[in-house]
């Protein structure tokens, strides 16, 4: 029998890198991988069987009833988000408790990143609907799923001015702080105008850890439903293929860690806190954090009930 024909899209993440290159082959499966356009095509290219797409827009599909795509406990994203918190340089936050009342910037508010966003300023004891929300790119303009203001945003949810980013927003003044998970380009200048509101992120991510025993995940793979009621097979092939790459990639880095001048000592820490896997596959390993993401989700009123992660995902 032939191999399967299958296109998924998504971001080109480093642990990809094997699986992206034909090292690692999903068993059964003649897979092309579309790193070229992000997200858009899973949702938007009929020809695009699945790949990449955002836990929280798959959630609120799931709390909606809406089955096109089954979920896979794949998980590509994995980030903190306590590094996320960007300030003008000079100006102190000496914590998340101290953003009580402040205006916070997003790019986004039903988004998966901005949903942890909110769920740690809770669990800090921050009532965010003290806060006010300003909504806009976090740089350059606005696009289809950041930096636009959904109708039924809550009332302490506003749109930034026409023309201005975030990064413009902090810059004069008019955002307490803004929150990116990828970070704009003014943080990496010399003397950056922007730098961490929490200069101990990594203390304060490495605590966060050992209280709630999870990485946030921000994304997941999720196949059409007709491609996998198709061929059933295809989500143990898929998964395999993402673990080998996952751990043919960590091996690697390990051995030739040139990235960074310090990646070596950054994958011994990593290593003695996660042991080989900070990033895990499967719904068990990720039960507690998928279950604080749905409940979040419910309380930040972005569905009318929790979703039970037990159910949400395809199970063989």
């Amino acid at each position: 029998m032939p191999n399967l024909k299958l296109q998924l899209a998504g971001y080109p993440w480093d642990h990809l890198t094997p699986l992206l290159t034909g090292e690692v082959t999903p068993e059964g499966i003649d897979l092309t991988y579309d790193t070229t356009r992000g997200l858009a095509p899973v949702a938007n290219d009929p020809a695009t069987h699945g790949g990449e797409g955002s836990l929280a827009r798959f959630f609120i599909d799931t709390a909606r009833g809406n089955t096109d795509f089954v979920g896979l406990p794949i998980f590509p994203m994995f980030q903190f988000r306590h590094r996320c918190f960007l300030v003008r340089r000079g100006h102190t936050l000496p914590d998340l408790a101290a953003l009580e009342g402040k205006r916070i910037g997003i790019d986004g508010w039903p988004n998966s990143g901005n949903t942890w966003t909110r769920i740690i300023l809770q669990q800090a004891g921050v009532d965010i609907w003290s806060n006010t929300w300003v909504i806009a790119p976090v740089e350059g303009t606005r696009d289809r799923g950041h930096g636009n203001l959904p109708d039924d945003a809550p009332p302490n949810v506003e749109l930034g001015p026409p023309g201005k980013s975030l990064v413009d927003l902090l810059l004069a003044g008019e955002i307490d702080t803004l929150v990116a998970a990828f970070m704009p380009a003014a943080y990496f200048a010399p003397d950056a105008p922007i730098v961490p509101m929490l200069p101990n992120y990594p203390d304060l991510e490495r605590a966060y850890y050992r209280e709630h025993g999870y990485i946030p995940a921000h994304h997941l793979i999720k196949l059409r439903r007709e491609v996998i009621d198709r061929d059933p097979w295809i989500a143990e092939s898929l998964t395999e293929a993402f673990t080998a790459s996952k751990q043919l990639w960590l091996d690697r880095r390990r051995r030739y860690a040139d990235t960074t001048p310090w990646l070596l000592q950054d994958l011994l820490t990593t290593a003695q806190l996660f042991g080989d896997d900070w990033q895990p596959t499967g719904l068990t390993p990720n039960l507690q954090m998928l279950t604080d993401f749905a409940n979040g989700q419910h309380s930040h009123r972005l569905v009318t009930a929790p979703v039970d992660p037990a159910t949400a995902f395809y199970a063989s």
